[in-house]
């Protein structure tokens, strides 16, 4: 069966690897328009036309990395000394405000363990008595649990006690896959300096959230050098690993853009149509629940084509910090997203970093289970309760 003669509505489950390739490979605007209805299709009969978003703060511990990705714009190398680290005051400075502001999600995120590499990483740890990064973010998780706000948080490869330890405090945790090249680990290549970003140690962190049965996010990103075919393998491995364990609520298809002084600054960003039908593959690949995100803040005034395209999700959205990974790209308004979902006969809501069909004891710790029922954060169908 060829691609052109499968069915429009054909099940994501029964895509082949040379049927997305030969998909992403297209130029023929007419199977492309036919295959986008089916993506929405398959996104509107699991979704209900409703697009979701979160409110939340963005809190980045450090900006010191053990990575050095050539792309990357959230890593420094030099810090003025003890300003290493977000200091527990300002951070609760921030909480205070998200509280009073209901934020729905408080996103931690940080470098992968700089003190591995960067002596004063470790030296502001010890000195505020901490042993590493990561007990330093779990300390910040219960901090943000004593302001009532739900944590979620991306704290690069993590090893199955780290994560372990983190499922107590936590709503949901992330890891973008990014890509499964290995190729892309190179020298020359953007990743050869960064060894969290070898795609097995990546997704081993994946798999263990999985056995631990953790709601999970994860994502690929497009556009910093990986091959169409590397593309489709990378969903297909986010695929089988959700197929196995059965946590992935959401993945993010995030466009590369070009941060100023890297590696990468003269780099060109993924076109707009190759981004729509990486996203129309993603829909037909990825099983139906799991929730397809975009970030709108990198793509204003295309956020109709990528609706039209099979999305479900917004991701965060702050009125309170910028963000951090792209601080170009400024928040969209949630009015104008709103008016834009109701254009297109689409409902705007609100969700918790912890997808609806995760929120239940055999997801979530007793403790934050407990957290989201007392504190009344859910509606009966699962999204955020104002």
């Amino acid at each position: 069966m060829t691609f052109e003669s499968s069915s429009a509505n054909m099940p994501s489950h029964a895509l082949t690897n040379d049927q997305a390739l030969e998909f992403l490979q297209t130029n023929d605007v007419k199977l492309i328009k036919t295959w986008k209805k089916s993506a929405q299709f398959l996104t509107n009969n699991a979704y209900h036309k409703q697009i979701t978003f979160t409110t939340n703060i963005f809190l980045p511990l450090t900006f010191l990395c053990r990575n050095s990705c050539d792309y990357c714009g959230f890593r420094r190398s030099k810090i003025p000394p003890g300003k290493e680290y977000l200091a527990p005051e300002y951070i609760d400075a921030l909480l205070a405000k998200a509280k009073h502001e209901g934020v729905s999600e408080v996103l931690i995120t940080m470098g992968e363990k700089p003190e591995l590499i960067h002596p004063e990483a470790k030296q502001w740890l010890s000195n505020n008595g901490f042993d590493s990064t990561v007990e330093y973010a779990h300390f910040i998780c219960e901090k943000t649990l004593d302001y009532e706000l739900l944590p979620h948080i991306n704290a690069g490869t993590l090893i199955y006690d780290e994560l372990n330890d983190f499922h107590d405090v936590t709503a949901s945790l992330g890891l973008m896959l990014e890509t499964i090249s290995e190729r892309l680990t190179n020298p020359g290549m953007p990743h050869f300096r960064s060894p969290g970003k070898h795609p097995e140690k990546r997704l081993n962190t994946i798999r263990n959230a999985g056995r631990l049965k953790i709601p999970f996010t994860s994502g690929i990103l497009i556009g910093i050098g990986e091959t169409l075919q590397e593309i489709i393998d990378s969903l297909f491995a986010l695929k089988q690993v959700h197929l196995e364990y059965g946590h992935l609520q959401e993945v993010i298809i995030q466009n590369f853009q070009p941060q100023p002084d890297t590696e990468m600054a003269k780099f060109s960003p993924p076109t707009i149509d190759l981004l729509e039908k990486v996203i129309i593959i993603a829909r037909h690949i990825l099983p139906p629940e799991i929730s397809i995100q975009i970030a709108p803040n990198l793509l204003k005034g295309h956020e109709h084509r990528f609706i039209e395209a099979g999305i479900s999700d917004l991701g965060g959205i702050s009125s309170i910090t910028h963000d951090y990974i792209n601080p170009g790209h400024k928040w969209p308004q949630i009015a104008q997203l709103d008016l834009l979902s109701k254009e297109r006969g689409y409902h705007l809501r609100e969700r918790l970093p912890v997808y609806p069909q995760y929120i239940n004891l055999d997801w979530l710790s007793s403790r934050i289970y407990n957290f989201i029922i007392t504190n009344e954060l859910n509606t009966k169908d699962g999204y955020r309760k104002r």
